[in-house]
């Protein structure tokens, strides 16, 4: 075996895994930011009436002003920083909070369903759950990509999938995966812990993770060929 081929082997293996980040729908809200919303805005236009367009202005339409202001820009940030971010990729799916972010493997994921209008995805040890109308580019990227990957924990009627449509190749941002850590997670086929990242290889289809020396033919989670498909931590 060439030099050349070596390291292109190795590149392969150790190539990046990326994900699509999703914002929330800017025509989505839910119910408390929106009155809260509703109330600053009110508050805010009283403010504005007492202060300068009644005929005798009131001593209080400062303070009508400034609560109005602060009610309302509270009700925009909580409406986002409430729904947070959702991302979808080669780690599976991951629900982002400002600094928190919770991350479920395709290897962990136990069921994927959509009930009164809310996507969730139950995990082994956490579940994930966003309202359709904030996320609906999110929920067909999911669906796609977990039908593709871990098809067997897909609960989600045929016409709720199709009402959601194809995903489209500019939706989201794509970003590099960082934040992985696969250390301290068991081989799914010897059992035995994964004490460093570079004895771990990871299944290119569900993110499974094995041990270098108990790589399977076939992945054990999602059957899928594996061997030297396997990736490098």
């Amino acid at each position: 075996m060439t030099a050349t081929t070596k390291r292109a082997k190795k590149s392969a293996a150790k190539r990046e895994r990326k994900e699509r980040r999703f914002t929330a729908e800017p025509t989505y809200s839910s119910r408390l930011p929106t009155f809260a919303g509703m109330a600053g805005a009110l508050v805010l236009g009283a403010g504005v009436y007492g202060a300068w367009l009644r005929p005798q202005p009131l001593d209080y339409a400062t303070y009508l002003l400034g609560a109005g202001a602060v009610v309302f820009g509270l009700a925009l940030w909580r409406g986002n920083a409430e729904i947070g971010e959702l991302r979808v990729g080669d780690a599976g799916v991951a629900l982002e909070k400002g600094n928190d972010l919770v991350r479920i493997l395709w290897c962990d994921i136990e069921k994927v369903s959509i009930t009164d209008g809310v996507c969730t995805v139950r995990g082994k040890e956490a579940t994930l759950a966003f309202p359709l109308a904030a996320h609906p580019k999110a929920a067909r990227w999911l669906l796609t990509e977990g039908g593709r990957r871990v098809p067997d924990v897909i609960s989600v009627p045929r016409t709720e999938v199709e009402r959601l449509g194809e995903p489209k190749e500019f939706d989201g941002e794509l970003v590099t995966i960082e934040d992985l850590q696969v250390a301290g997670r068991h081989c799914k086929a010897s059992g035995k812990p994964i004490s460093f990242e570079r004895d771990a290889r990871l299944c290119p289809t569900c993110g499974e993770s094995y041990l270098k020396d108990h790589v399977p033919k076939k992945c054990l989670t999602c059957q899928s060929e594996l061997g030297n498909r396997a990736r490098e931590a």
